[in-house]
């Protein structure tokens, strides 16, 4: 009994012992994990020397301090501050500061890292370099990107973070698709639309810029900002693009995105609906010959499908076998198996020697049409399709 009073006061002054080293250890370890990363961020350099692509220095930092203060174990030296700092040590505020000033201003500022940037103006878009700077140890990586717009930035933030706090973060959207390069200092793109239609009319964002050439090998040529754009065609209400499978009707219209000075070259894809629609409508034409005895093959047989105008799918099995007969009259025999979504169907056609006759038949959403005819000379010519029925020419103006 004694031995296990033993036993359990060991355990409980073993417990104790373990309870005060925890509360001893965990906030200097709660506190090294919340210990903040401080980074100082030092104007960028244009490196073009040209004072009208100054106002980029104001945009990037501007961006990347956005993008980085959202980080909460992240603490960026507020500007004064830096100045201030800058100022006593007699170190210019510029992007020109070298690294051993940089270390040096780290240091008086007890930052974590230095950054260093400077960007080229390239005509039509920009480099951006940046050097951060580990203050601690001295060491420095370079990270860059070349681009026009806000998400260029970004990219780099996304960079900046991942090497700093070892985390993964998606800081590019929609939104940063928008430049970061001065209205007057954007080289706009050119536009070369093909088309074949005569004299349509053509409009980008809306806004009306000219008429097609009516050459296919004849370029309507515009100029247009740099960014994303929509252009559309217009002639009459029989031209234009079908949208599949609902089958309905609307101007050609296409997105695109135009960089600075680029060349982008786009083909017109309005057609007349009557065309468009009869080759929707024509699901399956064949014309055969036949010479009874010749040993050629009599027997025909198809598997063919198409979406209708729900989205769903439709299939049919036709089979054809041709046979000559006499009785009761000379001529030719058509025996026809259809198989629509699953059901069978059965048909027979006789045509007499010298006749020309043909035969319709509508199931569900198609129809089927045979044409036997037997000439003169004993041979026989067999004509078979299957048109859609829930689309017809001239649809697009009920």
């Amino acid at each position: 009994m004694k031995s296990n009073i033993n036993k359990i006061e060991k355990s409980l002054k073993s417990l104790s012992l373990l309870l005060v080293l925890f509360l001893i250890i965990s906030p200097m370890v709660i506190s090294a994990q919340q210990k903040p990363i401080s980074l100082a961020v030092l104007p960028f350099e244009n490196m073009n020397g040209n004072p009208d692509q100054d106002y980029l220095k104001g945009i990037i930092s501007y961006i990347l301090i956005e993008d980085l203060s959202g980080y909460d174990s992240l603490m960026i030296v507020e500007r004064d501050i830096l100045e201030t700092v800058l100022k006593e040590q007699q170190l210019q505020f510029t992007g020109l500061i070298d690294e051993a000033g940089a270390i040096e201003a780290g240091q008086l500022l007890g930052a974590s890292f230095m950054l260093k940037g400077s960007y080229v103006f390239l005509g039509q878009d920009i480099f951006i370099n940046i050097s951060l700077i580990d203050v601690e140890t001295g060491t420095s990586r370079t990270f860059s990107e070349r681009g026009y717009q806000e998400n260029t930035v970004h990219t780099l933030s996304e960079k900046l973070l991942k090497y700093m706090t070892g985390s993964d973060f998606s800081l590019q959207k929609t939104t940063g698709e928008r430049t970061i390069l001065a209205l007057e200092q954007q080289e706009p793109g050119t536009i070369e639309l093909f088309s074949y239609i005569i004299d349509a009319r053509v409009f980008i964002d809306e806004k009306f810029v000219g008429y097609t050439t009516g050459d296919s090998t004849i370029p309507l040529i515009m100029e247009s900002p740099p960014g994303k754009h929509t252009i559309r065609v217009h002639l009459t209400k029989d031209f234009g693009v079908l949208a599949l499978p609902e089958v309905t009707f609307h101007d050609w219209e296409e997105h695109f995105e135009l960089i600075p000075g680029d060349r982008i070259v786009l083909e017109d894809k309005t057609r007349h609906f009557n065309d468009r629609l009869y080759d929707i409508k024509q699901i399956l034409r064949k014309s055969i010959k036949i010479n009874i005895g010749s040993g050629e093959q009599n027997e025909i047989g198809h598997s063919i499908d198409f979406i209708d105008r729900d989205g769903q799918k439709v299939t049919m099995e036709l089979s054809l076998n041709f046979e000559e007969t006499d009785t009761p009259l000379h001529g030719g025999i058509a025996e026809v198996s259809f198989r629509y979504q699953d059901k069978d169907y059965s048909f027979s056609y006789f045509a007499p020697h010298g006749k020309d006759i043909d035969f319709s038949e509508e199931i569900g959403l198609i129809r089927l049409d045979i044409g036997l005819e037997c000439n003169s000379s004993y041979k026989y010519e067999l004509d078979y399709s299957i048109w859609r029925t829930d689309v017809w020419q001239g649809m697009h103006r009920e």
